[in-house]
């Protein structure tokens, strides 16, 4: 049988006169002609129709079942989707349980760290003189506001709520919007390396320092359960238990953090605890 196949391979495309011989039928001897060529064509037609007719027929019928099911594939899909909300939400816990964690760890100082003041502040008990007390806007420019001690306790400069809508904390490019669902807890702003980061409003630092994936990361507690996280630093002016002002520098941008791709400042908002959509808090 192979060599027939081969004789007619070499001759495919040659006209050739098959005769079949009959033993037990002298001169009853059948001939036919063809060409190789087109039996071999029709012989690759027939394999390809027949392919498709069965892989049709496992697919639109109950045979398919056998060797492909599109329930377990919509289940699979199913429990794929449930388990990365499962990991998101986990990471949300861990991140809200560490915020929750630095700031009973602040509350449990033997320091008054709520009244950590910086120059600014430790003037403004002078009961014998009215001050100066210069705060920086968010163009890192200052204007001087008289204060008196009565003035300063009667303000409620700790405790009255947050200015929102409010400036970008630095100037540049939002690249990256707020993607809970995909583990990004807030906006991403582009800018170039070193500019300074003003704070959204009045409040306490709670976080100050280095992460291998963040580089630096300063965190501000505001009044009304209002949190804002600021990383990707490459140089933070504040410490644990500072009391800020709305516009004072918090440090620098930079490219800094294993999960950093280029120099920006990644922004977080949280409330009680739960990440809040920054872009709601700023002025576009």
């Amino acid at each position: 049988m192979l060599d027939l196949l081969k004789q007619l391979y070499q001759r495919r495309f040659k006209r050739l006169t098959i005769i079949l011989l009959d033993d037990s039928k002298p001169g009853e001897d059948e001939s036919f002609k063809l060409v190789p060529n087109r039996l071999f064509f029709f012989f690759g037609v027939t394999c390809v129709a027949v392919s498709m007719f069965v892989a049709l027929l496992f697919m639109f019928t109950p045979l398919g079942s056998l060797l492909y099911s599109n329930k377990d594939d919509e289940l699979r899909s199913r429990v794929e989707g449930i388990t990365e909300r499962v990991i998101a939400l986990q990471d949300s816990l861990i991140t809200r349980d560490n915020q929750l964690s630095e700031m009973k760890r602040v509350i449990r100082l033997s320091l008054d760290t709520t009244l950590v003041l910086d120059n600014r502040f430790s003037s403004l008990f002078d009961e014998e003189q009215n001050l100066e007390v210069p705060l920086t806007t968010f163009n890192n420019e200052l204007s001087a506001t008289e204060l008196n001690t009565s003035g300063v306790f009667f303000s409620n400069i700790f405790e009255r709520a947050p200015d929102f809508p409010t400036a970008y904390p630095v100037q540049g490019t939002l690249t990256r919007g707020f993607e809970p669902e995909e583990s990004h807890y807030g906006i991403d702003i582009a800018t170039s390396k070193n500019e300074p980061i003003s704070a959204l409003a009045d409040g306490t630092i709670i976080t100050a320092n280095w992460t291998i994936n963040d580089g630096y990361v300063i965190a501000v507690q505001h009044s009304g359960g209002l949190m804002s996280m600021y990383k990707h630093c490459s140089s933070i002016t504040k410490k644990v238990g500072d009391a800020i002002i709305k516009g004072d520098i918090l440090g620098t941008t930079g490219d800094v953090g294993v999960s950093s791709t280029g120099p920006h400042l990644h922004l977080e908002i949280w409330k009680n605890g739960f990440p809040q959509d920054p872009t709601i808090y700023l002025i576009q």
